[in-house]
């Protein structure tokens, strides 16, 4: 019994070092469309005077998961998007998904939508990006809202 306590005891204390050493990445805060609205996150955009970041994907899509493994993750781009704008990860096969991709005419999977505090698009971008390539079209938008 004494052996299967303290077998126990390790696999929580590596279980909990590996989730803190996870937590020490700053990757992209999402807000999902299991919590929240397009509604709702527009009005938050609103209130907030941020520019909304629409992640739209599907759960079946490589790309969509390529990019949530491989830029979404890296620390550059949640620094970026974190502190710019309101992100939100919208399932393109969701109720919510189908229709936003309805109202912003999503036709292929991963679609990253600005939308300015007003509801319009600023700027859209579709398929698989770097690291590189996402913060410089974070910046192109800043600059396009900025005018």
């Amino acid at each position: 019994m004494r052996k299967m306590v303290l077998a126990m005891s390790i696999v929580c204390l590596v279980v909990l070092v590996y989730a803190c050493s996870r937590g020490s990445i700053k990757q992209i805060s999402f807000i999902k469309n299991t919590d929240k609205t397009m509604e709702q996150m527009l009005a938050q955009a609103k209130s907030q005077k941020k520019i909304l970041f629409v992640d739209v994907y599907t759960t079946w899509c490589g790309p969509c998961k390529w990019m949530d493994e491989n830029t979404f993750s890296d620390a550059r781009v949640g620094e970026k998007f974190n502190k710019t704008f309101l992100n939100y990860k919208v399932d393109g096969d969701s109720f919510e998904g189908v229709n936003v991709g309805i109202i912003y005419r999503v036709n292929s999977y991963p679609t990253y939508l600005f939308i300015a505090p007003d509801g319009k698009v600023i700027h859209r971008i579709e398929g698989m990006m770097s690291v590189e390539g996402l913060v410089q079209e974070a910046d192109f938008v800043v600059n396009r809202a900025s005018k």
